[in-house]
């Protein structure tokens, strides 16, 4: 027996690729972010960027989450040709997205005092709340686009994003130098002129993605007919939405607050740590977007095959995709171990020795837990194509806030480990995530065979 379904993997591949190119160029503005702050302005700077992130992706993660109702909703009906159906999932995500942007955007501005109550490192908050002002201005554009990414990924179309992505990260890394340094007359902005790249770069995203919707055959008749108007709104609709995008924001809020919480921790200890947890946590960034293409493709296939009630199907996709993570996280990981001592040096100064060596030991750590980051992601992906987020979001919240958070502050505060401490707890809770989500999905699966076996349903 073949471990992985050729063709299954074809069709997978031929998904995820794209929306792996999508996901790269979406964190290499982070990334990019960093490599420029750190190497232009040193580990202080850095380490402003960093808690910044933290707080910034800890609440607009929790906006994403509403998107990824889109696509298994989109997918089905689209296997149905319910044309109406994707018109009316289209409209609604619009205003579900745009509504908590807006919400959250605001919470966020009002929370921004509250960084000099937190115990961080007092030298780094001015910054840091500077870099947030800006940051948080892109929430909107961005949850504009994003509502317009999983119209086109649930319809199998995501080049277009992908190219929209690409072109606004070749901008975001100009600007990044233009505004950072000053150049063309412009005085030099320091970490605000990175957040100020950022928003202009996710506003041409925006832009361009509806463009690129607009002339394409697969995509135009959505955009065309995309209408504001109340009568075609229903609260049922609004209700089956929020139903599936409510519990994914929080499996996404769980998470990434667990690594934003996992900065604040480090950030108890020293700016070092809190540092060294950014170069590894943006390296293990990289690697965790690249496996969303899995997951996105999880999700379409597997709506599909639940649309078709080809139900034997469903769970060969879904563990297909599995494993087809697994190697490429391998992979990863054993590039993370060769080029530990080397990856740190893109981040920050030479001078900086200390971050460097701890960070080098934190892309250990990093290294092994990439095989149950990639696992858990894509199991996530395949039970959101089944429509089932409620337990798996019960099942996040306890790997990261009951076993995560608490060991990591008990390991890095108390027991004086700093970041690495921190780590290891970060790759045991993505660990026990993983083996859950995985476990429910091939449960789940397995009972729709069977009842479609006796009932024909």
């Amino acid at each position: 027996m073949k471990f992985l379904n050729s063709k299954y993997t074809k069709a997978s591949l031929t998904l995820a690729l794209p929306v792996m190119l999508t996901q790269v160029g979406q964190v290499s503005v982070n990334l990019f972010d960093n490599i420029i702050v750190g190497k232009l302005l040193g580990a202080q700077a850095l380490a402003s960027v960093s808690l910044g992130n933290a707080v910034f992706f800890s609440i607009f993660v929790f906006a994403l989450g509403f998107s990824f109702a889109i696509p298994p909703l989109v997918s089905e009906a689209h296997s149905q040709e319910k044309h109406s159906v994707i018109n009316s999932v289209f409209r609604h995500g619009f205003v579900i997205n745009f509504g908590i942007g807006l919400i959250l955007m605001i919470i966020l501005l009002l929370a921004l005092p509250l960084l000099y109550h937190m115990d961080q490192p007092k030298e780094i908050i001015p910054d840091t709340i500077g870099f947030l002002g800006i940051m948080t201005l892109s929430i909107l554009p961005f949850m504009v686009f994003q509502t317009l990414r999983e119209v086109s990924e649930g319809l199998s179309y995501t080049i277009g994003v992908t190219k929209a992505t690409i072109f606004a990260n070749i901008i975001n890394i100009v600007l990044n130098y233009v505004f950072i340094t000053g150049m063309f007359g412009i005085s030099p902005m320091g970490v605000e002129g990175s957040a100020l790249a950022s928003l202009i770069a996710r506003v041409f995203m925006m832009v361009f993605l509806y463009y690129v919707l607009l002339k394409e055959p697969k995509t135009r008749r959505y955009i065309k007919d995309f209408s504001l108007k109340i009568v075609g709104f229903s609260r049922e609709m609004f209700r089956k939405m929020l139903k599936i995008g409510f519990p994914t924001a929080l499996q996404m809020f769980f998470e990434v607050t667990a690594f934003a919480g996992a900065a604040f921790i480090c950030g108890l200890v020293s700016a070092k740590d809190i540092a060294s947890h950014q170069i590894a946590l943006s390296m293990a960034s990289f690697t965790f977007n690249l496996c969303i293409g899995f997951s996105v493709a999880s999700t379409v296939m597997i709506g599909r095959k639940l649309g078709e009630q080809n139900y034997t199907e469903l769970k060969e996709v879904g563990i297909n995709n599995m494993k087809l993570v697994f190697i490429f996280m391998f992979a990863c990981g054993v590039f993370f171990i060769l080029g530990r001592h080397i990856l740190p040096t893109f981040f920050t100064r030479k001078e900086d020795v200390e971050v460097i060596q701890l960070a080098a030991k934190l892309m250990i750590i990093a290294a092994l837990f990439q095989l149950s980051d990639g696992v858990q992601v894509v199991a996530l992906g395949s039970l959101r194509g089944i429509q089932d987020v409620k337990i798996p979001s019960i099942i996040t919240f306890i790997a990261y806030w009951l076993i995560t958070i608490p060991l990591g502050y008990f390991l890095c505060v108390p027991m004086k480990m700093g970041a690495f401490g921190m780590w290891i707890a970060l790759g045991l809770g993505l660990t026990i995530s993983a083996v859950l989500l995985v476990f429910r999905f091939l449960n789940l699966s397995q009972r729709k065979i069977d009842a479609f076996e006796k009932t024909g349903i």
